[in-house]
């Protein structure tokens, strides 16, 4: 009996991109890019126990689990809850039992991942390719620590690696698109969330990464179709809306920008910068009593 190791991806949904201006320069002078990975956005789609072993096992081969296997289980299930310290704590428990399991050290890897502790996610990473040259799930999973690292051109060579094991694999032409965005590669990021989409029709953060690559190309109309594709297909965020809003902003679609501000602090009433962004297009359309209103809801949500 084996443990599923390539295919059995943790798939994190919405590493939020967002872009956003403050002050009151002008918007097209001031767009800029941070990424945040918020751990409760951070989901496995499919991490039940049946996923860790071979799909054509029986329900008597289940329960002949080896000890190392068991430990996996259980670390499985920290991860998927979120509790990062238990789940290292099961592998490593399954390590000590298997020191050649390479799954083991594979969701490992994601744990530490998770945690922010990058450094050691590549160690595992690397220790799980070590053990299986073909794992394609583990080039994808050092390649995104070392993304967050800010090492992107060894990111890009992972993601790469797994493209090659693995040519349908959608989230790695998505987190290769990403990591040519931060290198500003914006015509490369473009096609490899084209690929993606090609691969998912329904891959609602491809079209909204592509949409944002659009955007810094200042490709204003094809952005607005990706960011309002994303929304069709949803689930919707609302810095979907509050990028769309942005694009229609800098494109001088001030109320097409104010009806999307608008979505996104419907939202998101916490959401500073698009009260901010919707003063400043109350302000281009002359409706200074709103603009100022705007202004000082920003202000006391603690926008500078």
């Amino acid at each position: 009996m084996i443990i599923k190791s390539a295919t059995n991806r943790v798939i994190f949904v919405i590493l939020v991109t967002l872009i956003s201006f403050a002050g009151c320069g002008n918007p097209a002078q001031e767009q800029a890019v941070s990424e945040n990975l918020t751990k409760d956005q951070v989901i496995s789609e499919n991490q039940t126990k049946e996923q860790v072993i071979s799909e054509n096992q029986t329900q008597e081969q289940v329960v002949s689990l080896s000890p190392a296997q068991e430990q996996v289980v259980k670390g499985d299930s920290y991860l998927e809850s979120g509790e990062w310290d238990k789940a290292i704590a099961e592998y490593t428990n399954a390590i000590a039992i298997d020191p050649k399991l390479g799954p083991a050290y594979n969701r490992r890897g994601f744990a530490y991942y998770l945690k922010g502790d990058y450094d050691k996610a590549i160690s595992e990473f690397t220790t799980a390719t070590g053990l299986n040259p073909n794992d394609a799930g583990s080039y994808w999973g050092r390649g995104l620590a070392y993304n967050d690292n800010g090492d992107y051109d060894k990111a890009i060579s992972d993601f790469t690696r797994a493209i090659d094991l693995d040519p349908k694999y959608t989230d790695a032409y998505s987190y290769r698109g990403k990591a040519y965005h931060k290198k500003g590669e914006y015509a490369s990021a473009i096609v490899d969330y084209t690929k993606a989409i090609e691969i998912d029709q329904k891959n609602a953060v491809a079209y909204y990464d592509r949409g944002l690559a659009y955007s810094y190309k200042r490709d204003y109309s094809n952005a607005i179709s990706d960011y309002t594709k994303a929304i069709e297909i949803g689930p919707q965020y609302a810095v979907v809306y509050y990028n769309r809003g942005l694009t229609y902003h800098l494109n001088g679609d001030y109320n097409n920008a104010i009806s999307d501000y608008t979505k996104a602090i419907e939202m998101n009433p916490k959401y500073a910068t698009a009260y901010n962004n919707r003063g400043r297009a109350y302000q281009e359309l002359g409706q200074y009593d709103k603009a100022e209103s705007d202004f000082n809801k920003a202000k006391e949500l603690g926008l500078k």
